[in-house]
């Protein structure tokens, strides 16, 4: 690869960035709220930052641009980049807590990213209750999806408090220089031919398949091509409008919520009515839905909802060469008169449905197609869902952070034109739950969070941690 031009942005990584780009209410920014025992040393921070960057090329590259927006940008080395542009720290006022830390990653979410910079940013904020610090890692959506922010965890924490003499040094620095529009205009149109050309041999391919399979078995080939088209109709299927009769609104802002509890419980759940953690999950989402609409008065049975599903390990995995290896699942969630056992059931036969849908697998081909939908259509298109969730398995084991323990990982993801979004994450034996909100949508967080954290201990039969980490509350019983 030419570092000087890098490389062009495709599939979901491009259309992520287009529409951020181009509508506020579809800014796609990840924060990682990590709650530390107390604060780093400064100086082993940055070392281990810098390690972080030589790692991952993303994290060093910046976006160039060609003529008019025609073509998607390209991340190449930023030859100027600086740790230090990326990478501050401060201390809360005296007596400042949770919610001045929710505030905080709240307004670093809410605050576009310099676009001809790096795509992400870390703070380090100090002055927590019990001398506990916290790290505000803040990613742009198109170089990273949840998984691939994990996978990132591996070059940034440390499996002790001391530095480990055997750990595999980081490559060195890449070299890097200024370029020009005509250069990178010139790079675009080579990428573009060489896509063409593959997709030429792939359409190629599949005419020469499609010819053969109907002389020796037309009956299966033709099923299968129905099939397909039929999915990608499904896939790319696009409501007029969201469900929940309540969560209409749809503005630029949202705000953040967190808290935690066992990952036994949750697991325990799940598998006593033979579910994954995933469709325990999605089901005290449901609940907590059903009991927010019920404290205002609605009964409603189903809302639309995205569940983002890996594509990392399925044929043609892409997660080498990309950060974004997901294709969304949208489907409606049932959500009125069910029992904890009918919601897990009536989630996993959803999911297991669509994890079947071979246009799943085309989710770059298809996200290609979006650059040519203006941006507008596309933010309509994603505010008619009411809710995304998210599931990301974490470490298992206690990371350290530049020395000192991490003692929580909270994931604070945008609406991206939902209502709500609820990300879980687990972590050391811990399930810790990010929860946005659009402003309009839902102007009572407070409640909304306090019905998903009765679900959640409902359904797991364990305490729930407060909605307030620093308060002195009792959790949920």
């Amino acid at each position: 690869m030419n570092l000087a031009v890098g490389t062009q942005m495709r599939g979901w990584d491009a259309a992520t960035f287009r529409t951020a780009s181009g509508d506020a209410s579809m800014r796609s920014p990840v924060v990682v709220l990590a709650v530390l025992e107390s604060a780093p040393d400064w100086a082993r921070l940055r070392g281990r930052l810098e390690r972080l960057t030589l790692f991952v090329p993303a994290l060093r590259m910046r976006p160039l641009y060609g003529v008019a927006g025609l073509s998607a940008p390209r991340l190449a080395v930023d030859p100027d980049f600086d740790l230090d542009v990326h990478v501050h720290r401060y201390r809360l006022p005296e007596g400042g807590g949770w919610h001045d830390l929710l505030d905080d990653a709240r307004r670093m979410s809410l605050t576009d990213f310099d676009q001809h910079r790096p795509l992400w940013e870390v703070a380090v904020v100090e002055g927590l209750p019990g001398g506990q610090a916290a790290m505000l890692l803040k990613l742009h959506h198109s170089i990273a999806d949840g998984q691939a922010t994990v996978m990132m965890a591996s070059s940034l924490f440390e499996a002790g408090s001391d530095p480990d003499p055997k750990e595999k040094a980081p490559p060195e620095a890449p070299k890097a220089r200024d370029v020009g529009v005509r250069e990178i205009m010139l790079a675009n149109a080579t990428d573009d031919m060489r896509r063409l050309g593959h997709l030429a041999t792939g359409a190629l391919k599949g005419a020469i398949g499609l010819a053969a399979g109907s002389v020796t078995d037309p009956i299966t080939t033709w099923s299968r091509a129905r099939h397909l088209v039929q999915s990608i109709g499904k896939v790319t299927a696009v409501s007029d409008t969201a469900l929940s009769p309540l969560m209409t609104g749809r503005g630029t802002t949202y705000h953040f919520a967190a808290f935690e509890l066992p990952f036994a419980g949750l697991r325990s759940a799940a598998k006593a009515n033979g579910v994954n953690v995933n469709d325990a999950f999605l089901a005290a989402v449901s609940a907590a839905m059903d009991a927010y609409h019920r404290r205002h008065g609605l009964v409603i049975d189903e809302l639309r909802v995205n569940v983002p599903i890996s594509l990392r390990g399925d044929p043609g995995d892409r997660t080498a060469q990309a950060s974004n290896a997901v294709s969304i699942a949208r489907f409606l969630l049932p959500i009125a008169g069910l029992t904890d056992e009918e919601r897990m059931h009536a989630a996993q036969a959803l999911v297991s449905q669509w994890r079947e849908e071979p246009a799943l697998r085309l989710a770059d081909p298809l996200a290609e197609v979006s650059w040519v939908v203006p941006v507008p259509m596309l933010a309509h298109a994603a505010q008619a869902s009411d809710i995304t969730t998210s599931n990301v398995p974490g470490p298992p084991i206690p990371l350290y952070l530049a020395g000192v323990r991490m003692l929580a990982a909270f994931p604070l993801v945008a609406t991206i034109g939902a209502a709500v979004n609820i990300t879980m994450v687990t972590y050391a034996g811990d399930v810790f739950i990010g929860i946005s909100a659009d402003d309009r949508a839902v102007p009572d967080l407070h409640a909304l969070v306090d019905d998903v954290r009765t679900s959640l201990s409902t359904l797991t039969g364990c305490p729930v941690g407060p909605a307030d980490r620093y308060a002195a509350a009792a959790p949920t019983p």
